[in-house]
C-alpha cells in the first residue's frame, strides 16, 4: 500500500502541470460561451427595441421564447470544451505509459526495479487518471452553477426560465456523456468507459512486453473481441429482452472484461514486461 501510494503521488504531481492547463482551457472556453450566448440574445433583444416594440420583453418571449441555461450548454464552445477535455485525457491515458518506456535513459527500468509488487505501478497510473476523470467532473459541476449564476444575472429576471440543472444539456450535448442526468446512465457510461481504458491499458502492455508481437497479438485479440459481439447479436437474445434487463446485461459484460482485463494487466506486468 505504501508502495500504491508513493507512486501515486509521484504520477500526480508529474500530471498536475497538464491537468492545470486543462482546467483553465475548460474554463476560459465555457465562460467565452456564457458571454457569447448572453451577445447574442442582447443583440436579438436590441432588435426588438430599435423596431419600436411597447413590450420589448412580450414579443421577445413570444418569438422567441424564455431562455435558460442549456443556450449555453448546447453552444458550440461549450462543446468543443467537453471534446476536448475527453481527447485529453485519453492522450493523457496513452502517454502516461509510454513516457517511461521511451527515450535513451528509460524511467521504466527505476519503477519495475522498486521492491514490492509492480501491479502498484500499473494501479498508480489508473488511480491518476481516474482522479483526473472525476476531479473533472466536480469541476464541470462547480463550473456549471457558476455559469447559470452568471448568465442568469445578465438575462433580464423576465426573460429567463430557471431550470435543474439535471436537464441543461440536450441530447446532442457532450455534456449529457461526461455528466449524465440520471445514475443509470452514469453507472452505465463509466462502467463502460473505465471496462475500455482497462482493455487499452491491456493492449498498451502486451505492445510494452513483445512489441510488435506484442501489436500483432493486441490486435487478434482486439478482432476476436469484436466478431464474439457482433456475433451474440447476430443471435437475436437481445431482441427479446426487456430494456432493464439489456442494461444490466451491458454492466454485467462490462464488469467481467474489467476484471478480467486487470488481470491479464497483472500477469503482464509480474511475468511478461521487461526493461
Amino acid at each position: 500500500m505504501k508502495k500504491f501510494t508513493e507512486l501515486w503521488l509521484f504520477e500526480w504531481n508529474r500530471a498536475k502541470r497538464f491537468y492545470g492547463f486543462l482546467l483553465a482551457f475548460v474554463t476560459s472556453l465555457q465562460a467565452y460561451a456564457v458571454f457569447h450566448e448572453y451577445n447574442f440574445w442582447k443583440d436579438g433583444y436590441e432588435n426588438y427595441r430599435q423596431q419600436g416594440y411597447a413590450t420589448m420583453s412580450a414579443q421577445s418571449l413570444q418569438e422567441s421564447g424564455y431562455i435558460t441555461i442549456e443556450a449555453v450548454t448546447s453552444n458550440s464552445f461549450f462543446g468543443f470544451s467537453i471534446m476536448s477535455a475527453i481527447f485529453a485525457l485519453l492522450f493523457y491515458a496513452v502517454f502516461i505509459w509510454y513516457q517511461d518506456w521511451t527515450g535513451k535513459s528509460r524511467f521504466s527500468f527505476r519503477l519495475l526495479s522498486l521492491p514490492g509488487s509492480r501491479f502498484a505501478v500499473y494501479a498508480a497510473k489508473f488511480a491518476t487518471i481516474w482522479l483526473m476523470i472525476t476531479g473533472l467532473q466536480v469541476w464541470q459541476i462547480g463550473l456549471l452553477y457558476l455559469e447559470e449564476l452568471v448568465f442568469s444575472g445578465l438575462i433580464p429576471a423576465a426573460n429567463y426560465l430557471e431550470i435543474p440543472l439535471q436537464m441543461a444539456s440536450t441530447s446532442a450535448s457532450p455534456l449529457t456523456l461526461a455528466l449524465p442526468s440520471h445514475f443509470s446512465n452514469y453507472l452505465l457510461y463509466y462502467t463502460v468507459g473505465y471496462t475500455a481504458l482497462t482493455l487499452g491499458y491491456t493492449f498498451i502492455l502486451m505492445h510494452l512486453s513483445g512489441r510488435w508481437k506484442g501489436v500483432f497479438l493486441a490486435g487478434v485479440l482486439a478482432v476476436g473481441l469484436i466478431a464474439a459481439m457482433v456475433l451474440f447479436l447476430r443471435t437475436g437474445i437481445t431482441a427479446r429482452l426487456y430494456a432493464e434487463e439489456k442494461y444490466w446485461l451491458m454492466i454485467s459484460v462490462s464488469l467481467i472484461l474489467l476484471l478480467s482485463g486487470t488481470w491479464a494487466n497483472y500477469r503482464l506486468l509480474e511475468k511478461r514486461i521487461s526493461v
